[in-house]
């Protein structure tokens, strides 16, 4: 069965890849292991218009869209894949304002834990907001909290106990991440 894969880059990351990708032709299409077909498209659109991402762990304080152009709600399950965010003026549509990016001390070992990064994240949101962030799902005019920390592998090994803490506006279902308009920290 064919699976059709859609990517989207940037016209730098397009002009890198090509060397990449001639030599995946030469290695996989004569032993017959490439079976999908991939589709890339240049996020920059035809007049340039948006900025390459920025990696997640790299972010700021500001605001950030998880697709360029912050024109539609985007799955919660879908954002712990992707790893680029665009910044945008935050008086522009956007999905999530980062409000914490730093460094978390592991509460055991040497690595923080997504109890550690919560914990963090909290005291953030509750120190901004003064109160802590709800934790039912249905309630859209509040903003929820999210925190992102280093997969294991080539992530942690360069970005170790590195946090970002960041809030969204879920829809009624918790399922979805929102526009957010305006600065909301």
């Amino acid at each position: 069965m064919n699976k059709k894969l859609t990517y989207i880059f940037s016209a730098t990351a397009l002009v890198a890849m090509a060397g990449v990708a001639a030599t995946a032709l030469f290695i996989w299409l004569p032993g017959g292991h490439l079976r999908e077909e991939v589709e890339v498209i240049d996020a920059t659109g035809p007049t340039d218009t948006y900025q390459n991402g920025t990696f997640y762990l790299e972010v700021q304080r500001g605001c950030y869209s998880i697709d360029a152009a912050a024109s539609q709600s985007i799955p919660v399950s879908e954002v712990n894949k992707i790893k680029s965010f665009f910044e945008v003026d935050c008086v522009q549509p956007h999905h999530l304002q980062v409000i914490y990016t730093g460094e978390v001390d592991p509460s055991q070992g040497s690595t923080a834990k997504s109890e550690d990064v919560g914990a963090v994240c909290y005291a953030v949101y509750e120190h901004i907001y003064g109160k802590l962030p709800p934790t039912k799902l249905g309630d859209t005019n509040s903003l929820y909290l999210a925190w992102f920390f280093a997969d294991p592998g080539s992530e942690f090994d360069k970005y170790r106990n590195r946090a970002v803490c960041a809030v969204t506006k879920p829809d009624s279902t918790g399922k979805n991440y929102t526009i957010i308009n305006g600065n909301v920290a």
